[in-house]
């Protein structure tokens, strides 16, 4: 007696196609309503699949959570690479980065919360997103424009350097994002002054 045919198994394109969908759907109802409001259920409706399909693909509502992570900082990425492509010098590139950083996070409040303050996350799961390399190549635009400023520098010194960078951007994001009313000086001038005090170092 021959086995019935299932359903053939999913190509690596038809995967990557349901994942984006799935990512699309997702950020669409944290948007108007916050990640609380994003059920595997709810999902799958939108999806048109049904959860026992989604949960093929994922463990469960903290890996959707993961995938937006992932497409947020890759956006982030995008959109720093794309301000210092058509500079010419590591300084004036490191000036457009640390600006363009930060400005994204200002320009996108809702993505900063989601990547940054998303509630009932566990430190595990946090570990596990920042091993699969995730942040990354975000946080690497920075230590490699340091080396490139600061060719002679050891490596230990351009990592602590540009991880402080990193957190002083985040940092500045924060305030301007969760303490909006008070009278920040400028993006520009915080940045500069960050940026200077890196470079000092």
């Amino acid at each position: 007696m021959t086995k019935a045919a299932g359903r053939p198994p999913r190509s690596d394109a038809e995967i990557l196609e349901f994942r984006t969908r799935v990512s699309e759907h997702a950020m669409s109802i944290y948007r108007a309503e916050g990640f609380e409001a994003v059920s595997m259920r709810r999902l799958s409706k939108r999806v048109g699949c049904a959860p026992t399909t989604l949960y093929a693909h994922f463990a469960g509502k903290t890996e959707i959570l993961m995938l937006l992570w992932a497409d947020v900082l890759s956006e982030m990425e995008a959109h720093v690479r794309d301000k210092i492509q058509d500079k010419t010098n590591t300084a004036d590139s490191l000036a457009a980065a640390t600006y363009a950083f930060v400005t994204y996070w200002r320009d996108h409040p809702d993505d900063f919360r989601l990547v940054f303050m998303s509630s009932n996350v566990g430190k595990t799961d946090v570990d596990s997103f920042i091993k699969a390399g995730n942040v990354d190549r975000g946080f690497a635009i920075f230590k490699d424009l340091l080396r490139a400023h600061d060719p002679g520098a050891v490596d230990a010194d351009i990592d602590i350097r540009s991880e402080t960078l990193v957190a002083g951007m985040i940092g500045v994001a924060l305030c301007l994002n969760t303490i909006s009313g008070y009278a920040w000086p400028s993006v520009s001038r915080m940045t500069d002054q960050l940026l200077a005090g890196i470079i000092a170092s």
